[in-house]
């Protein structure tokens, strides 16, 4: 019988106890969490707003390793979403919302199971003197009673977002400092003098989010014409002439190098480029973390005293189509420098 009593004192504390946190606990959780990068904000963007990157890092993806990632829409842009699924995490779905280039990224984050639950999701990155501040922050609400499970969990989100953030360090300067290190590539930068050369050429501007299918659409019709008209077409090139962030666009063209003395074509035009003294990076990686050897080369010029003369010049020399690691893909970035 005493048993039985103390039994019923234990439950009926516990349940006070619970009564008392389902009133006492906030409905509304905030999560916040920041890190200093010793990295432009050009580098930690991209390991942020590319999915495939962020995937790398987020500590969830390590607690649950037979868990499946699927990216829809382009990675990197707007209403693009990273869903999952997984034994130990359960089921949800993170959606880019808005991005203000290497400045904030606004999200949605969606639980679906085991409990349904919404968040925002929010990345504010601030530059300075070449490193980058990278605050972190979670929003949602909980009605009652389950503002009482909310509680609970900030907690161990606040452990997961340090660790998380500490990650994102580690691969963004890692990114930063090249070859030999975890996530490094090739941004050693040398002087050249560039030759006088002529392109034929496709010339637009156009969203930064339609670069790689404004060059599908353009370098192979280029190369069929230059063809026909026996101009012997080199390496397809990149040509940036102006890059403008405010407004996400670039005036560029899809080129590729022809004789000298080459005549403008049906569906393209010929732009010459006169021999100056340039800067160059022979970058091996795959296309979307050559923001790196831009940031390098940037660099270069500026110590140097230099001013940058457009068009900045990406010239891919590896064939995706044949090579298919793209950690040996060759792309040559050149600036000119005056």
């Amino acid at each position: 019988m005493k048993v039985l009593k103390a039994l019923a004192w234990i439950i009926g504390i516990i349940l006070l106890v619970v009564i008392v946190l389902i009133f006492v606990a906030p409905t509304r959780v905030h999560v916040e969490r920041a890190v200093e990068i010793n990295a432009p904000a050009t580098i930690v963007w991209n390991d942020i707003v590319k999915f495939e990157r962020f995937n790398e890092w987020s500590t969830w993806k390590k607690m649950d390793s037979a868990a499946i990632y699927t990216i829809t829409g382009e990675d990197g842009t707007v209403g693009a979403v990273n869903a999952w699924k997984g034994p130990k995490i359960g089921a949800g779905k993170l959606q880019h919302l808005s991005l203000d280039p290497y400045k904030s990224i606004q999200q949605k984050l969606s639980f679906i199971s085991p409990f349904a639950a919404e968040a925002d999701v929010r990345f504010e990155l601030t530059e300075a003197a070449g490193k980058t501040k990278v605050v972190w922050s979670f929003e949602t609400h909980y009605d009652r009673p389950q503002n009482v499970m909310g509680m609970l969990m900030k907690g161990a989100l606040e452990k997961d977002f340090d660790q998380g953030l500490s990650n994102l360090k580690s691969m963004a300067e890692a990114d930063k400092k090249g070859p030999g290190t975890p996530n490094g590539i090739d941004v050693a930068v040398k002087e050249m003098d560039f030759p006088a050369t002529t392109y034929a050429a496709v010339r637009k501007t156009i969203p930064f989010k339609s670069i790689s299918d404004y060059y599908h659409k353009n370098l192979g019709p280029l190369y069929v014409a230059a063809t026909k008209a026996q101009l012997q077409p080199g390496a397809p090139c990149g040509l940036f002439f102006t890059w403008d962030d405010k407004k996400q666009q670039t005036d560029m063209a899809a080129a590729i190098p022809v004789p000298e003395g080459s005549k403008p074509g049906n569906g393209y035009e010929i732009i010459t480029l006169p021999a100056a003294k340039a800067a160059y990076a022979n970058y091996y990686g795959p296309y979307d973390k050559i923001a790196n050897a831009h940031v390098a080369l940037r660099k270069f010029v500026t110590n140097k005293g230099k001013k940058i003369i457009p068009p900045a010049i990406e010239m891919y020399i590896t064939d995706p189509g044949v090579e298919k690691d793209s950690s040996k893909w060759l792309t040559k970035v050149i600036y000119f420098m005056q």
